[in-house]
């Protein structure tokens, strides 16, 4: 009877124990915070992808119209990504090319490549509410951070939308403080992400819309970055055409490629 008392005692202790130190599961699909953001990352980027994008910056005074292609690529190396803007004319030409941690930019005008250095990440991109970090993730949201699930609700058409919490670790080359993200179980959709600088004030939100199908997946089409310190001020991102996990030439993510105007 003792020892059965004491196997008894052990065996709970030790399920306690593994119960405890278990990552946060998502009932139903038994998934984890991290794979729940491996799951959005992969959804909006593959392992390549090629789109096409018309951006409107407004103000309370006036709007700007842009589009522009970006093809991404995951090689060993870190991710490539390739950024040209095709109009209005007096942008058109304008091209960005990331390697891993290292970004590029080409201004046709003066002919010259300029190297964006770390501290201008948070800055604007293109005079939108995105910054550089922003357009080519020069962070990465699935190795950079730490991410735990914070709540959970139902979703009006089914299934259940996670907000999950993502904290940056220790010397990660990131911008953001904290981000919360949103996001629905059913096909792994976000729907609001939100930005913290390191003081903990919001300074933009993010709301992903629009829900087609395109690329082979469903996956939501307008991006609207709403600013939380500049009253009036968004940028809104319509997706207009997606491919995804197909052949890029790898020709497209060299910095002779960058200096072409189209």
């Amino acid at each position: 009877m003792i020892l059965s008392r004491k196997f008894f005692i052990g065996t709970l202790a030790a399920v306690l124990f593994f119960l405890c130190s278990m990552p946060s599961l998502v009932s139903g699909d038994e998934l984890n915070a991290e794979e729940l953001v491996k799951k959005i990352d992969d959804l909006l980027r593959g392992e390549s992808s090629y789109m096409e994008m018309k951006m409107t910056v407004s103000n309370p005074d006036w709007a700007r119209p842009r589009s522009f292609e970006m093809y991404a690529y995951e090689s060993k190396v870190g991710e490539k990504a390739f950024i040209r803007i095709t109009a209005p004319p007096r942008d058109r030409g304008c091209g960005f090319l990331k390697i891993g941690y290292n970004l590029w930019m080409f201004i046709p005008r003066t002919e010259r490549v300029m190297k964006i250095p770390p501290s201008m990440m948070h800055q604007s991109w293109m005079g939108s509410d995105f910054t550089n970090d922003d357009l080519v993730r020069e962070s990465s949201i699935v190795n950079d951070y730490k991410h735990r699930i914070i709540e959970s609700a139902d979703h009006p058409e089914g299934g259940k939308v996670y907000n999950l919490e993502l904290l940056p670790k220790p010397d990660a080359p990131v911008v953001w403080g904290k981000i919360l993200l949103w996001v629905w179980d059913k096909g792994f959709i976000p729907t609001r992400e939100q930005f913290f600088d390191e003081e903990g004030r919001m300074i933009n939100e993010m709301i992903f819309s629009e829900i087609k199908q395109m690329g082979g997946r469903r996956i939501p089409t307008l991006w609207e970055m709403r600013s939380m310190t500049k009253p009036g001020h968004k940028t809104i991102l319509e997706l207009t055409e997606a491919k995804f996990d197909m052949e890029i030439d790898p020709g497209i993510f060299t910095e002779k490629r960058l200096k072409k105007k189209n």
